[in-house]
């Protein structure tokens, strides 16, 4: 089938930002086990792995930068530094309304989570954190949506490129005997 129309271009965009829209649903998705999760408060050591790792505060502080690290090992010596998150999700727990400071996609067993403001100046916040499952599942599934669909409407746009690249040059052609 020659697609010649160039009105099939407009079919491609519309293929590939359809897959996109669908993307950030099945993504924005990823979010709800973050809202739905039981907060602990992070005074003690975290078990969190094979699971995304959600570290909260009960006060926001939109100006000030809170920076998180998550400490292992012997003396903890080791450090991971949790990614800041810039999406306000928040989560009802105890009584409690913590909100969304970080979020670490692969925990690990054994991590101690330490929240410090990086101005230095008294913090009278309490931070907890929650150990969440199905996170990067969705992600994952969103992104391959995403990359799925944009592939496709490129290999469609490909397609109807060729098919009219064919189309003038058998023109062109037909039109060059007939002289």
């Amino acid at each position: 089938m020659r697609l010649t129309n160039p009105l099939w271009y407009l079919a491609a965009f519309l293929l590939a930002i359809g897959s996109a829209m669908a993307a950030t649903a099945v993504a924005a998705s990823a979010f709800e086990p973050v809202r739905d999760a039981r907060v602990t408060p992070a005074t003690e050591r975290v078990d969190a792995k094979g699971a995304t790792l959600a570290i909260y505060t009960d006060i926001v502080q939109d100006d000030r930068d809170i920076l998180c690290r998550g400490r292992y090992g012997d003396k903890d010596k080791g450090r991971i530094e949790i990614p800041d998150k810039g999406v306000d999700v928040t989560a009802d727990s105890d009584g409690t309304r913590w909100h969304l400071i970080g979020l670490l996609e692969q925990g690990r067993d054994g991590l101690r989570i330490v929240c410090t403001p990086t101005d230095k100046r008294t913090d009278n916040a309490s931070y907890g954190y929650a150990t969440v499952t199905g996170y990067s599942s969705r992600v994952n599934n969103g992104r391959g949506i995403a990359y799925i669909g944009i592939a496709a409407g490129a290999v469609l746009a490909g397609w109807i490129f060729w098919c009219r690249r064919q189309a003038r040059r058998d023109a062109h052609l037909a039109s060059a005997v007939v002289d």
